[in-house]
């Protein structure tokens, strides 16, 4: 067996998954066409996980920087820019893995 993942990837790809289904459910449940979805890019140094909005099971245009994480260290930060995180360490992905209630669509967990 040949392990190609790290633990901060493997635990990055469980939050986006347990927060895409909550985030869904909790769009139908309210009656709502449009919820924000999350996917992740794995660079050279970071995760970086991408937020897009959803309407009636379609795409629509355009998507935000929701957070990077370090591919190393699985420390989580806010985004200065689409291309770089802030400064200072928010959450390691393991709290956020295990605390999925924390996070919300708009990424004010971040937020000191």
């Amino acid at each position: 067996m040949i392990v190609t993942q790290t633990k901060p990837q493997f635990l990055t790809e469980a939050l986006i998954e347990v927060c895409n289904n909550e985030w869904k459910v909790l769009s139908l449940e309210n009656n709502r066409s449009v919820y924000t979805q999350l996917e992740m890019e794995v660079g050279r140094k970071y995760i970086k996980v991408w937020s897009y909005l959803v309407s009636g099971g379609e795409r629509l245009n355009g998507n935000s920087c929701w957070m990077f994480v370090d591919k190393n260290t699985g420390e989580c930060y806010k985004p200065a820019s689409y291309k770089a995180p802030a400064k200072g360490v928010r959450y390691l992905i393991t709290q956020l893995a295990d605390n999925p209630h924390i996070c919300d669509p708009y990424g004010s967990f971040l937020y000191l």
